[in-house]
């Protein structure tokens, strides 16, 4: 049925909802069925129907950027799905391209978060190909833009801002030079700007905002390496979000609850607490019926603890792959990259078997 429906979609020239189509077919065939060889043809139909929708877009006068990633980001999905590793590699590197030659367009005219996305995308394309020069050449491009927001930001005393661009400031420049010196001290500046930022928030009696922002300069100063700072933040601020989480059970905000109980446990894997991270993990899976994106989350923080631990600059890359992935809601797959790179590690399995048991998954 679905086949039949996306050839009449096909038929009528409404690609998109035909592309969509191939591809749900040529997974349920794989995934649900085992019937690899059937779905080949269905998944690689999908490809070419997406990158025909990249063209009409890349040919616009507008280019919504959200379609063509999406759309960019199909492709890959198909190729790596049929293990077509040649056709993989060359439209990586198209994709690259294209967005490198549209980041410095949105640039030159002047479209600053455009760029940055733009930008980001050919970041992306360039790390799958390992193209070390065309990806130290982006990443100047973004350490450039994101150290003029971060000057604009501290000017106007804008904190969460300015912490948000040292961030990113920094986590180009560890592609240009590693896990060194310069990119602990911008994480270092990142975590004091989101202090600041949280200070202000206390001020204004705003602690859901408070907590969220001392989180984010835990896991700064944690990358930064100045475990002392971060191991501080992380006490006080678990102590903090166990009363802020009373607190919104006693007054009835309990689409809140979920969140904050995920902040607790991302806080608890900062300080290496991973039993107790695990129980308010699943708390929060209660709370939120299983919601994906905490799980995309909770890893994310598991990433960030292991690379700080290890000064690893494999498990930061492999984080901005994680990032991308679910910046674009593309959460299955960022777990599942993302718990590929933590099987890696020594307690990886057992980490694994954690968040499995958490998650209330069958390991058998």
């Amino acid at each position: 049925m679905l086949v039949r429906a996306a050839k009449l979609y096909e038929d009528k020239g409404e690609i998109q909802k035909a592309a969509s189509l191939y591809k749900e077919a040529g997974v349920i065939l794989k995934e649900r069925l085992n019937l690899y060889e059937q779905a080949k043809p269905l998944m690689l139909r999908a490809a070419y129907l997406y990158i025909r929708i990249i063209e009409r877009e890349i040919d616009k006068n507008e280019v919504n950027l959200e379609r063509l990633t999406s759309s960019c980001l199909n492709v890959i999905e198909a190729f790596t799905f049929l293990g077509d590793s040649r056709n993989l590699k060359k439209y990586a590197r198209e994709f690259a391209k294209m967005y490198e030659d549209l980041g410095a367009n949105y640039e030159e005219a002047g479209e600053i978060e455009s760029a940055i996305v733009a930008y980001e995308s050919a970041y992306r394309y360039y790390d799958l190909l390992n193209d070390k020069e065309s990806l130290e050449k982006i990443a100047g491009r973004l350490v450039e833009i994101f150290g003029n927001i971060a000057e604009e930001a501290i000017a106007e005393e804008r904190y969460e801002d300015s912490g948000e661009a040292f961030e990113k400031v920094a986590n180009y420049i560890k592609t240009i030079f590693g896990y060194e010196e310069r990119y602990r001290e911008l994480m270092e500046n990142a975590g004091k700007h989101y202090e600041k930022a949280s200070k202000l928030a206390y001020a204004e009696g705003d602690l859901e905002t408070m907590t969220r922002l001392l989180l984010k300069a835990q896991y700064a100063y944690l990358l930064a390496r100045n475990f002392n700072r971060a191991n501080l933040i992380g006490v006080n601020l678990i102590k903090m979000l166990n009363q802020v989480i009373e607190n919104y059970r006693r007054s009835g905000r309990f689409e809140v609850v979920g969140d904050k109980l995920l902040e607790l446990a991302e806080a608890l894997i900062g300080l290496g607490k991973f039993e107790n991270a695990m129980k308010a993990y699943t708390e929060a899976l209660e709370e939120t019926e299983g919601r994906v994106d905490l799980r995309a989350r909770i890893r994310v923080a598991i990433i960030k603890y292991l690379a700080a631990k290890d000064m690893s600059l494999e498990l930061l890359r492999v984080l901005d792959a994680v990032d991308f992935l679910i910046k674009h809601a593309k959460f299955l797959d960022a777990i599942e990259l993302a718990e590929n790179a933590i099987r890696e590690y020594e307690e990886g399995e057992e980490i694994i078997k954690a968040l499995y048991k958490a998650e209330g998954i069958s390991l058998k």
